[in-house]
């Protein structure tokens, strides 16, 4: 029926270096990924207002409102307390309880740093309860 016949194949071209520039290549690709990274991020508005957002909670804290507060002397009727001994947040990360320099009044809304170790604590707990159950 039909008879197929193969002449010749594509000779593939070598490229001029060999071993020593490929290496080159390859550890270039690698050294240019972070800021091919940074270049993906910085064209996505999402991913740059995700980023800013987490370097926010890193860097400044969780937003918490204030509840509770000790005054370190009595007030009278009217004034507002100048100096506190202790302020009591609520906020994302549940009731905190800060401790403001002498003089120092308490904020109404208040930023505050992430606990890490009651974090921490929390994720154990939550992983040790699921391997309980298991």
């Amino acid at each position: 029926m039909y008879e197929v016949k193969t002449e010749g194949r594509k000779r593939r071209k070598s490229r001029k270096g060999g071993k020593l520039r490929t290496a080159g290549r390859i550890l270039g690709k690698v050294a240019l990924a972070p800021f091919r990274l940074g270049k993906a991020v910085i064209l996505r508005p999402r991913m740059v207002m995700a980023a800013g957002l987490v370097g926010g909670v890193l860097y400044v804290g969780t937003p918490h409102v204030g509840w509770d507060y000790q005054c370190n002397h009595p007030t009278r009727g009217g004034q507002p307390c100048l100096s506190v001994s202790y302020c009591a947040y609520y906020g994302f990360q549940g009731r905190r309880v800060t401790f403001p320099d002498y003089g120092e009044p308490c904020r109404l809304i208040g930023f505050v740093p992430v606990d890490w170790e009651k974090l921490g604590a929390d994720v154990r707990e939550l992983v040790m309860s699921y391997v309980r159950e298991l």
